[in-house]
């Protein structure tokens, strides 16, 4: 896509936003980090006007003349145009973190309390701290799936199933 964008641009012309995106065919919410990552970033390849670090639609786009560099090969990283790291997703990857942690745990120790799981899953998922009813709600659906069950004596110990 920036190879693509960067073509537009031979011959040296300056070219609106409205007119970039007309000519590349892109919509706005695509066109804009495009735009950003060839104008904003650390390789400036293209100049813009007004200046800044922000891309409008009124913006206006040249190409870069003074740009020179010693490399080869540059690579002008992009934003990404997909929402990666949208909560729903963070969530859902953090419960799956949380499920594994619980059955490698039982997988080891067989029966252990409730408490002491919990510890052990907080100590093992170090790169994110799980919320304790977020732990509670991921014994359960293990429960639910067969993975687990509690003690018939004590409701406060888990056994491991699978």
């Amino acid at each position: 896509l920036q190879a693509v964008a960067l073509n537009a641009f031979n011959g040296g012309k300056t070219m609106t936003f409205e007119v970039l995106a007309e000519t590349l065919n892109l919509e706005e919410n695509i066109l804009k980090p495009l735009m950003h990552s060839l104008s904003c970033g650390k390789y400036k390849v293209i100049t813009k006007s007004p200046s800044g670090n922000k891309i409008n639609t009124t913006d206006k786009f040249l190409v870069n003349s003074k740009f020179s560099c010693n490399m080869r090969k540059i690579r002008i990283p992009m934003a990404s145009l997909d929402a990666s790291h949208n909560t729903k997703r963070v969530e859902e990857d953090r419960s799956i973190a949380i499920e594994a942690a619980i059955v490698r745990i039982m997988k080891a120790r067989r029966t252990m309390e409730h408490q002491q799981l919990i510890s052990e899953v907080f100590s093992q998922l170090a790169f994110f701290k799980p919320n304790p009813r977020v732990i509670k709600k991921r014994i359960e659906a293990l429960i639910d799936r067969e993975y687990l069950e509690r003690n018939t004596e004590n409701s406060n110990v888990y056994k491991y199933l699978a």
